[in-house]
């Protein structure tokens, strides 16, 4: 094939809009992702063991027991508490005056 042809067949190319108006670049959406780490989690806590008690229950008893035991662990406590008394606020202090910074020179 000379370059003359080539020129001709990439003059044919489309640009801008390739397909038809009203018809979708992609009817079909984009493609579903597996379960978030989240879904899972939440399905797996639901299951019960032999006694009836589900894996949620046993984690938060376990959960329980390492904030209120001899030696407390400091995320346990934390998360407790960030559920049954809300997590704090943090205030951040701001200007609203559109002043410009002024830079230290030593």
């Amino acid at each position: 094939m000379s370059s003359a042809d080539k020129q001709q067949n990439n003059s044919k190319k489309v640009v801008g809009k390739p397909f038809k108006k009203g018809q979708s670049g992609n009817p079909n959406g984009r493609p579903k992702k597996g379960l978030a780490i989240a879904d899972i989690l939440n399905a797996k806590s639901k299951e019960a063991d032999e006694s009836g008690e589900t894996m949620k229950e046993k984690m938060l008893r376990k959960v329980y027991a390492l904030a209120t035991g001899p030696r407390p662990e400091r995320w346990a406590v934390e998360f407790i508490a960030d559920r049954t008394e809300g997590k704090a606020l943090e205030r951040i202090d701001q200007t609203t005056r559109l002043e410009p910074f002024k830079l230290i020179e030593r």
